[in-house]
């Protein structure tokens, strides 16, 4: 299948789907947070359901914004410039301080055995969301405007994001205005099934770095291509919304293929 036929037959399995999502807020987490749980290793489920107390990817996926303070909140992105074609990390993560380098530094945490059970225990929580938040495109890209903060847009004729009742900027058009979707489990399912039409191994390799860059490129590609009056519409929306939905079913994958290889069988299960 061709990257353009795969991307038409993404966009009409998903034209089904109910649009009431915001991506990367609640929903969104949610969303990544079940197609990973459904995708774990039975010993992993294990190991997990021991360290987060029985609760769910689901209840826990965004424990890591309510927690968030001036010292974590650089956890959550990585601003590389849309004109770079590498990632340094001495220059965009100094000291590990943004998403890249926490997802590697938790991940070190959670496969020890040895470590403490509540450090443990936070690790897996930060990667359940820092993984979703890594796939937004506007948290691995920087065009000086802090991800498209500082980029105002009109959304669909309204110049004031509703649920925010804040200005629409473009930041948050890619993180609640491209899907409104209020049953996170309906539209996990159905794109749980496109998943499941894909090529076994579909999504789950490259590393942290790699993932990271992909997204920074969207961003790039599809995320600032604005037209000139910044007035978003149909032309916006329906270039990007596949690629937005595409991101999301990544993250889940990928949060799954991180925890298995993190947690797998050699890996000696959690003690309180």
């Amino acid at each position: 299948m061709t990257r353009l036929n795969g991307k038409i037959a993404f966009t009409l399995a998903l034209l089904c789907v109910p649009s009431t999502l915001h991506a990367w807020g609640r929903e969104g987490h949610e969303i990544v947070a079940i197609l990973a749980e459904h995708r774990l290793q039975p010993e992993v489920r294990e190991a997990v359901t021991t360290l987060l107390d029985a609760a769910s990817f689901v209840e826990v996926s965004m424990w890591a914004d309510h927690v968030r303070t001036k010292e974590t909140a650089p956890w959550h992105y990585v601003n590389i410039p849309i004109d770079q074609e590498t990632y340094d990390s001495d220059m965009y993560c100094p000291k590990q301080q943004c998403v890249i380098g926490q997802i590697e530094r938790l991940r070190e945490v959670l496969a020890n055995p040895t470590a403490d059970f509540k450090k443990r225990q936070k690790a897996l929580k930060y990667l359940i969301h820092f993984v979703a938040d890594l796939h937004q495109p506007l948290h691995a890209a920087d065009n000086g405007d802090r991800g498209g903060n500082d980029v105002f847009v009109e959304f669909f004729g309204e110049k004031t994001d509703r649920h925010r009742n804040k200005p629409w900027n473009l930041h948050a058009v890619w993180d609640s205005g491209m899907l409104e979707e209020r049953d996170a489990q309906v539209y996990a399912e159905r794109l749980n099934r496109w998943l499941n039409s894909q090529p076994e191994g579909s999504f789950g390799t490259g590393s942290v770095m790699d993932w990271a860059m992909e997204s920074h490129d969207i961003a790039k590609h599809h995320a600032y291509k604005l037209p000139e009056d910044r007035k978003l519409r149909d032309d916006y929306y329906h270039a990007n919304v596949a690629v937005v939905e595409q991101q999301l079913a990544k993250g889940g994958v990928r949060l799954a293929k991180l925890l298995n290889d993190t947690l797998g069988s050699r890996r000696k299960l959690p003690r309180k």
